[in-house]
């Protein structure tokens, strides 16, 4: 090589590291996820997770913080708190927390159990009606709809494994496409708090790297205190970029729970499964469950789940506990939408310490879950969100929320709005046809429902309703 040239291969050369080390820097990490907030929370006090966080970054991300669209900002604040507070028959005491009222527990259970709540990937209810090569896909969740309290008619509040997280453990609904789990957290009651309260441990098993959506912050500094993930696996039961599978996962949840067992404290256990996400890594096991991965994974998902929660009922603890099954969020299945409504169509099983199965029809929310499990364990507490005991209340719809529309749905019928083309459609559950201009007045019923909880729900959240009042 011409030596006239060769100091501008060395530049190069020198440059290319150069701004590879700054891009690492900047970046942070070398793992799937980049350094984020969550990577400085590491105990249960919050002054101390906070010591480790840039303020000027934050007050940067505060700035930047998405609004509500404005076909809800411009509904009344005051007239939709009216008709929340009226459709809820809310008793309210203090104005200046007007979505608070004490519980009213119905408790159908004794003692103290453990509580161990499982999110399901991606399990659409539509996943019990599936067969591959001339099977049931899910033949556990199928039986298990006889000898459980089984909701059929339940919606998850949002399309992301975050929204149906923060809506199941602490009542409320997303805005839209804007993650739950935010750098700044809002503090929520809700379930962990609760049983906290009532002098359980609370955990969180996940397969993966709890930096994903900010979980071990967000969780942290809402009531979790223990989060087991892919930084206390082995590497080699590694399986594919969201972590170990949900088979090794509730094995290693299970060894905890007998360990923990043992000092004779209740506790409260989450389980994030995902192995019924893309990339499928499918056992060879289950290669003749279905035509494809897709139909192979729902099969492997059940059977891990059942093979868990027969171990844990096998067990001192599993003897003298409740299990809440629900999915996370649904997945796309026929009918089409305009609004994907498989993607919200979800089931919820809650069974066990004796309590006697039950068919549920009303229309059920994840919104629900927190108030009703306290409600049949006996426990106070008091309810800051739209969610409510539905074992002794009712709700006339659910609503919910994608990344661009409303949803609003009973036992029959689905309504849907779109925020950017501002259109909006009424369906049939079951048929794809718009029947809106042949039933307006049950679209304009359906739509002031919704639109109203919805201003409440983000209203509630953005005034911090979701905090205990002192």
């Amino acid at each position: 090589m011409n030596n006239k040239y060769k100091h501008y291969d060395i530049a190069i050369g020198i440059c290319i590291v150069v701004w590879g080390a700054v891009f690492c820097g900047m970046r942070g990490s070398f793992q799937r996820y980049p350094l984020s907030v969550s990577f400085a929370y590491f105990c249960n006090n919050p002054f101390y997770n906070k010591l480790g966080v840039n303020p000027t970054f934050n007050i940067i991300k505060t700035a930047g913080l998405s609004s509500v669209p404005e076909a809800i900002a411009t509904i009344d604040e005051q007239e939709a708190l009216t008709f929340v507070q009226q459709t809820l028959d809310m008793a309210i005491t203090d104005s200046l927390y007007p979505i608070h009222r004490v519980g009213a527990p119905a408790p159908r259970i004794e003692g103290h159990p453990n509580v161990v709540l499982v999110f399901m990937e991606s399990m659409t209810s539509a996943n019990l009606e599936r067969q591959g090569n001339g099977q049931w896909l899910t033949p556990y969740l199928r039986a298990l709809r006889d000898s459980s309290l089984y909701f059929s008619h339940c919606y998850s509040a949002g399309v992301h494994t975050n929204n149906g997280m923060a809506a199941s453990f602490y009542g409320f609904v997303p805005n839209f496409a804007k993650t739950m789990m935010d750098v700044n957290a809002h503090h929520y009651t809700g379930l962990p708090h609760y049983l906290q309260q009532a002098g359980y441990r609370t955990m969180c098993f996940m397969t993966g790297n709890p930096q994903y959506d900010n979980m071990n912050s967000f969780l942290r500094e809402n009531a979790i205190q223990d989060i087991y993930s892919l930084y206390d696996y082995p590497q080699d039961k590694v399986v594919n970029n969201f972590g170990v599978s949900d088979a090794y996962m509730f094995e290693y949840g299970l060894n905890k729970l007998d360990e923990f067992s043992s000092t004779g404290q209740p506790f409260f256990a989450s389980f994030l499964t995902v192995s019924n996400h893309t990339p499928f890594v499918v056992p060879d096991e289950y290669r003749s469950r279905g035509a494809e991965d897709a139909e192979r994974i729902i099969a492997f998902a059940d059977d891990a789940l059942r093979q868990f929660v027969t171990a844990a009922q096998q067990t001192e603890w599993g003897k003298n506990a409740i299990f809440v099954l629900v999915a996370d969020h649904g997945a796309p299945a026929q009918p089409s939408y305009d609004m994907l409504l498989s993607f919200h169509t979800i089931p919820l099983y809650i069974f066990g310490a004796g309590l006697q199965p039950q068919r549920i029809e009303k229309t059920t929310s994840q919104i629900d879950i927190w108030p009703t499990v306290l409600s049949l364990m006996g426990i106070d507490y008091v309810n800051n969100c739209l969610g409510i005991d539905i074992l002794n209340q009712a709700r006339p719809y659910s609503f919910f929320v994608s990344n661009e529309h409303v949803g609003v749905a009973d036992t029959t019928y689905f309504y849907c709005y779109s925020i950017n083309s501002q259109q909006e459609r009424l369906y049939r559950i079951g048929s794809s046809d718009d029947i809106l201009s042949e039933m307006p007045d049950k679209a304009a019923e359906m739509r002031t429902y919704g639109m109203n909880m919805l201003r409440v729900n983000l209203l509630a959240i953005d005034k911090k309703w979701t905090e205990l009042c002192e």
